[in-house]
């Protein structure tokens, strides 16, 4: 898909308005309980489905999981997919974690690693897979964000040479990443890379970069029973792409408030220019 766009009522001065809403959830580790191994995913798609959706009226577009979606074993690759197709959304996608591979080697992977750009209203969304497994005692070579040399090329001018704003979606952080610590780390300022969004941790986290990076953990669905996720809302109107995060309990379906910059905030907002 090259570009997802969805267009609306016109805007001031007969210029068009387009609005999106993208779900953005993280280590459902479906498999990990083998006693409900679907559990974790399944909460999080209800709650999108039956009260984001139809209660709030809140039309969920698309959806990104960022990874430790399929927790070590293919019997539970066809339960993954089945539920997904339950999932209300136009289209989704997603990236690898590090649990995303067969174990005990953790070589193979679940699904296809999937690293990709997405024309999203004029912005360009970079999505990298983790391309080893790793388990609970990692060795050096897989240790943190793993990718081929030639994708990490790739990677690095998709972000460095890009004309368009760029957003990043991973299961690590950045800092787990050779490309961010040899390359992207100190060439961000100045470039259009504006948020980098992961999972992994398993926990809220939300910093700035130089004060232009948004550097954003989701708390994730996952084995600990967390059930939280992130709604990301995009308006444009001209060459100007508002962006506001909105943080679900998708458990007990209600909007909580999350730590950033020395307080408790219940959305972060900021807009870019395509």
């Amino acid at each position: 898909m090259a570009g997802v766009y969805v267009y609306l009522s016109p805007g001031k001065g007969g210029e068009s308005r387009e609005t999106q809403v993208w779900w953005i959830a993280s280590d459902p580790h479906v498999g990990y309980d083998r006693g409900d191994p679907i559990g974790t995913l399944q909460v999080g798609i209800e709650d999108i489905n039956e009260y984001v959706e139809e209660i709030e009226g809140v039309d969920v577009d698309y959806a990104i999981l960022l990874g430790d979606i399929i927790h070590e074993s293919n019997i539970y690759i066809g339960m993954f997919l089945r539920a997904m197709d339950n999932l209300k959304v136009e289209n989704w996608y997603y990236v690898l974690g590090n649990h995303d591979f067969q174990f005990p080697a953790l070589v193979e992977n679940l699904l296809p690693p999937v690293d990709m750009t997405l024309d999203v209203m004029g912005m360009k969304w970079i999505l990298i897979s983790d391309h080893i497994g790793d388990s609970y005692n990692p060795t050096p070579e897989s240790r943190g964000g793993t990718m081929p040399e030639n994708v990490q090329e790739w990677f690095v001018d998709q972000v460095l040479y890009s004309d368009k704003p760029v957003f990043v979606f991973s299961h690590q952080p950045p800092g787990d990443w050779k490309a961010w610590n040899e390359n992207l780390q100190r060439l961000a300022k100045g470039s259009e890379l504006q948020g980098w969004f992961y999972g992994h941790i398993h926990a809220w986290s939300a910093s700035r970069l130089e004060e232009q990076v948004l550097i954003f953990s989701d708390c994730s669905l996952d084995w600990a029973k967390n059930y939280k996720g992130v709604l990301i809302y995009l308006e444009r109107e001209g060459d100007t792409v508002d962006v506001t995060l909105r943080f679900r309990d998708h458990e007990n379906h209600t909007w909580v408030e999350i730590p950033f910059q020395r307080e408790n905030v219940e959305n972060i907002s900021f807009s870019v220019k395509v």
